[in-house]
């Protein structure tokens, strides 16, 4: 991963390291589930940090899979994916497995990065993203 914004935006936990791009967007767009579910029981309202961070106005219904489904379709999101997608394409198989697995980061850090990731702070992520 080139920066902590790509880590929050791909980074997901799985029981085996993924072999295919399909498989990590699939985890991506559970994740994304999960972090709106999560934004509910914390009190917070998914819809309006959407629409605050994506600038956005939200036009779906209420629920975990509506809200995720939606910011899974965004063009921001896309983009990721787009990005997420060239780096599979891209990938240099010689790395050593382990840093494929945590994006080149140290497995400590990954796992402190990734028990810090909410709703806001994966938002906060993607408007900042670039295709780059």
């Amino acid at each position: 991963m080139p920066d902590d914004n790509s880590a929050i935006l791909f980074m997901t936990t799985n029981t085996k390291a993924f072999e295919r791009y399909e498989d990590h967007e699939a985890s991506i767009y559970m994740q994304l589930h999960d972090l709106v579910e999560q934004a509910f029981a914390n009190g917070e309202n998914p819809m309006a940090l959407i629409e605050d961070y994506l600038e956005l106005v939200y036009t779906e219904g209420q629920s975990v899979k509506e809200i995720a489904d939606f910011l899974a379709h965004t063009d921001k999101m896309q983009l990721a994916l787009w990005t997420l997608k060239e780096s599979w394409d891209n990938m240099d198989t010689s790395v050593p497995d382990n840093s494929l697995m945590y994006g080149g980061m140290e497995k400590e850090e990954a796992i402190q990065l990734y028990s810090e990731i909410t709703l806001r702070t994966y938002l906060e992520a993607l408007a900042q993203h670039n295709n780059e």
